[in-house]
């Protein structure tokens, strides 16, 4: 679970840094195409957050993740094309990429935090102790480890590129330095978070019976 919050948030953090540099020179938006850009990466959060109970009943915790995950990886590569096709580079074309981006990214990235208690309750099963504080300690310093390195990447890319931001306008090997920072290396970042959580082995079944263990033993 460490390792997986350490990989998703260096995605986030990387394709953040670098989404408005994507707008602003491979896109080349208005500052209200941008705003309406942005914000539309919000709004799966509203449509598919509420179903996600019913979504693991069907599929599983682990295809959840592997639904989900797909879905960003399949919005980050359509985004690619579309701007790297002169005739597919559409606003539109664009938002809808986001949309699909932002979804899968959203939902994955959300349950993730379910599976903290799990690893509590795992700890007190296999321990005798509920060691709450530590676990939710690591986990806040692995996900501020992805944080700092999302915030080395884009600048170590970006100078490798020959980017320079006082040019209105990009070299061709800073604006694919851009497009491998929104789109290439936080797709390669999914794919290891996708088999980081196959290598999770707390199923809702464990879960039950862990769970069932810790309340007979507290009743004992």
């Amino acid at each position: 679970l460490a390792f997986f919050f350490i990989t998703a948030f260096a995605m986030m953090s990387i394709g953040n840094a670098a989404d408005a540099y994507f707008m602003t020179y491979n896109v080349e938006a208005t500052p209200v195409m941008t705003t309406a850009f942005m914000w539309l990466g919000t709004i799966p959060a509203f449509i598919f957050m509420p179903l996600v109970p019913a979504i693991k009943r069907k599929i599983g915790k682990k295809g959840m993740f592997y639904l989900f995950l797909g879905t960003a990886i399949t919005g980050m590569a359509m985004m690619y094309v579309f701007v790297q096709v002169e005739a597919l580079k559409q606003f539109w074309l664009l938002c809808i990429a986001q949309f699909v981006k932002s979804t899968g990214i959203i939902v994955a990235t959300g349950y993730m935090w379910a599976l903290v208690p799990e690893v509590i309750a795992y700890g007190e099963f296999t321990t005798g102790r509920r060691i709450s504080g530590i676990v939710n300690a690591l986990t806040g310093i692995f996900f501020k480890a992805g944080m700092a390195l999302g915030g080395v990447v884009p600048g170590l890319v970006l100078a490798w590129t020959s980017f320079d931001a006082e040019m209105t306008s990009q070299p061709d090997s800073a604006l694919q330095g851009i497009l491998w920072l929104v789109c290439v290396i936080p797709a390669i970042l999914l794919v290891l978070a996708m088999w980081i959580i196959s290598k999770y082995e707390l199923s809702d079944e464990r879960m039950d019976e862990i769970n069932k263990a810790i309340e007979a033993k507290a009743k004992a």
